[in-house]
């Protein structure tokens, strides 16, 4: 039998809607407004009071518990959660002096807590159950499914006396009273996670925090790789809405609002109305084949969808290379991380020679709220600050410990990461109100340090875990890491950072002087976007030439084509226009005007079109990412000539074909031969931070002399923004 997992310090949080649910109270009632102020009141007071707590144990189903279904041996979850007794003892005295609304209220926000408790804990358990190989076929709890006397074998099993003092009584309650337990099933089909009560199937139908939508619920079966699985959707859900629910990844760029056009699905069997965006998505003969965009699709009936996710799983994440000329064996190692926007990277590197001895990569998976951080921003603010920290906490905890396994931790010596500020932000659970508003507040940009199994959980290796600082929201700690691996704090020739990810940071100084800016530049660089654009994967198109209005096209791995990646998004540009078939006002020629430029076919028959509203989202990406760089220029006093070395960071700039971002304007004619391609320049900045004792002292002088430029209301920006929407 395994050990008991113990997760205490947990984020909770109380939903009004559901507390004021409770006692019985709409906005419709007449004392609503005194009862929400009462709540207002009370709410910060419950929170300090309340003592999470949660008790994982997998193990197998006690006899008493079996079914004809569910057989004695069964693995299973057995799980324990409680909030304490201090908020219970508080109602009690409540009620007992007569206040009888702050009673209900205080019992209300209890429930309200404790719900939240499982929700902000289901990544953790399905982390937990990933390192096992299993997925969650269900839940059991009392006494809807199974009989009261399973709180006892729930309590015997979690050992919850011994680790935190529950006790249980002789009619199987668990004390404090504000405790539950379930018991989940488990699958070996490790993409299965059915651990949410179902309120449709549960006997208290007078529950006032009965899911209401249930009532309304219809099945998606959805047909991936193979498999089948079934997820539930109720009134006012979206599939894309139950593939999130169901812990199924899908590209989201748009964050959901049907304007990327990533999140496609193949409806198979039942009926999903066509909408005004499927149709500015999918061709007449795609829609006639079934094609929907999930986040637009909400059947009213049972249906079957068909999805592949685009293969965006296997994208090529651009790490520090291993050095394989090294022995793969070290006295002390250390993990550095660059958590991006679109993707993570991982390097073990030798404490003593810095040299990056194995990587890890995985897509960053938030990308199912949306590809840029404002997105993320939003989905924060919507409540969904809980599952995007634990989202991005699972991911690095599985990158750390794949790259230290067989190392003990007395050979581990730390972990440091950087980040964009969002992601930083995110990473930490922080809430992301300020981010996206002005003045553009952050919570933090300085260093910031804990352990890394404090952070990230049991079973990780208990060493410091490091975020190097950064200097505001918009220039994190990714390009601080970034000009302490380029050296500006030591140079003193004019340098030039550009970051042509999602959101377009560069940075312009020497040891004297630093100047950072960051451009809304958007996903188009990284193929967000883009009508067929995708990450890079196995397939996508890295490389075009157009002959006689005839493409060549080169793909990644030289598979069939399923995509554009960026790369391939430029010289599509760039040779629409070198050939005229796109004018200088970025006009598609018009015998292309309606269905987009054909580049090739996709193995399903489709063509892969580069569209009109493709070439504007290229304008406006590269008009903002050169108004940038100019308005840099200008601020610092400097002519393009005077900067001796222009680095380009991310895997954009590793393989950016010079020629073809001179042609369409990314980058004047000034800086051609001076250009130097310096990869994760973030991942490489954090292995140096971790593995050179002056770097942290020099990210602390990059952070102190950095000076940024808001371009927001810069006259000069909006003036050459408007100027370099034109190719030249």
């Amino acid at each position: 039998m395994e050990h008991v997992i113990k997760l205490e310090n947990i984020p909770v949080r109380v939903k009004k809607n559901d507390v004021l649910c409770q006692v019985g109270c709409s906005q419709e009632s007449p004392v609503y407004e005194e009862v929400a102020a009462e709540y207002e009141a009370l709410k910060t007071e419950m929170l300090a009071l309340c003592r999470p707590v949660v008790l994982f144990r997998f193990a197998g189903l006690d006899e008493s518990l079996a079914t004809e279904k569910w057989k004695a041996g069964t693995p299973v979850v057995y799980a324990l959660y409680s909030i304490g007794g201090e908020i219970s003892r508080y109602s009690t005295a409540a009620f007992a002096s007569g206040d009888y609304l702050k009673g209900m209220l205080s019992d209300a926000i209890a429930d309200s807590l404790l719900f939240s408790l499982e929700d902000g804990t289901a990544c953790s358990l399905k982390e937990a159950c990933a390192q096992r190989q299993k997925g969650v076929a269900g839940r059991l709890e009392a006494p809807n499914d199974i009989p009261m006397e399973a709180q006892r074998v729930i309590h015997r099993e979690t050992e919850a006396k011994a680790s935190c003092g529950i006790g249980i009584t002789s009619g199987f309650m668990f004390d404090p009273v504000k405790s539950s337990g379930v018991v989940y099933l488990l699958t070996d089909d490790e993409a299965l996670f059915l651990n949410q009560h179902d309120c449709g199937s549960c006997s208290r139908t007078d529950c006032p925090m009965r899911r209401t939508k249930k009532e309304h619920q219809v099945t998606v079966e959805v047909l991936q790789k193979g498999k089948s699985r079934s997820i539930a959707l109720g009134h006012g859900e979206s599939i894309l809405d139950g593939l999130r629910e169901g812990g199924m990844f899908v590209s989201a760029v748009c964050g959901g609002r049907g304007s990327c056009g990533k999140c496609g699905i193949r409806l198979v069997k039942g009926v999903l109305p066509v909408t005004e965006e499927d149709r500015k998505t999918f061709s007449e003969d795609e829609l006639e084949q079934g094609f929907r965009l999930s986040c637009r699709a909400f059947p009213q009936t049972d249906v079957t969808v068909e999805t592949s996710f685009d293969g965006e799983e296997t994208f090529a994440v651009l790490g520090s290379r291993p050095d394989t000329q090294q022995a793969q064996k070290a006295d002390q190692y250390g993990i550095a991380i660059d958590i991006g926007t679109t993707t993570l990277a991982f390097s073990l590197v030798d404490m003593k020679t810095g040299v990056a001895l194995r990587s890890y990569a995985a897509v960053n998976l938030q990308r199912v709220y949306g590809a840029d951080v404002i997105s993320r921003i939003k989905a924060s603010c919507e409540g969904e600050t809980e599952a995007l920290k634990e989202s991005i906490r699972k991911q690095l905890a599985r990158g750390i410990l794949e790259l230290a396994e067989g190392i003990t931790e007395k050979e581990l010596v730390g972990v440091t990461a950087a980040g964009n500020t969002t992601m930083v932000h995110l990473l930490m659970g922080y809430g992301c109100e300020s981010l996206g508003v002005y003045p553009f507040t952050p919570v933090t940009t300085e260093r910031l340090s804990c352990g890394c199994r404090q952070l990230l959980g049991e079973g990780l290796p208990d060493v410091p875990f490091t975020v190097l600082p950064g200097i505001s929201t918009f220039v994190g700690a990714d390009i601080v890491a970034g000009m302490l691996e380029c050296g500006f704090d030591q140079k003193e020739e004019l340098s030039l950072l550009i970051d042509l990810g999602t959101n377009g940071e560069m940075a312009l100084g020497n040891r004297e002087r630093i100047l950072v800016t960051s451009t809304a530049a958007g996903p188009a660089f990284e193929g967000g976007n883009i009508r067929w654009g995708t990450g890079s994967v196995e397939g996508a198109i890295c490389g075009v030439r157009i002959l006689e209005n005839r493409a060549q096209v080169e793909t990644i791995g030289g598979k069939p084509p399923v995509g554009i990646c960026g790369t391939g998004v430029l010289e599509t540009a760039a040779e629409l226009v070198r050939t005229g078939l796109v004018d200088e006002t970025g006009r598609l020629d018009e015998a292309f005007l309606e269905e987009g430029f054909p580049l090739a076919e996709a193995a399903d028959g489709r063509r892969v079109c580069f569209t009109q509203q493709d070439v504007r989202e290229i304008q406006l990406a590269k008009a903002a990412v050169r108004a940038g760089m100019e308005t840099l220029l200008l601020r610092y006093g400097a002519a393009r000539e005077d900067v001796a070395h222009i680095y380009l960071a991310g895997g954009f700039g590793v393989s950016l074909d010079v020629p073809s971002a001179i042609t369409i304007g990314l980058l004047p004619e000034e800086f051609s031969g001076k250009i130097e391609p310096v990869g994760n320049s973030s991942l490489r900045g954090a292995a140096r931070f971790l593995t050179e004792a002056p770097a942290a002292d020099r990210a602390e002088r990059i952070k102190r002399a950095a000076e940024e430029i808001g371009l927001s209301a810069d006259l000069d920006f909006n003036q050459i923004y408007i100027e370099q929407i034109m190719f030249e």
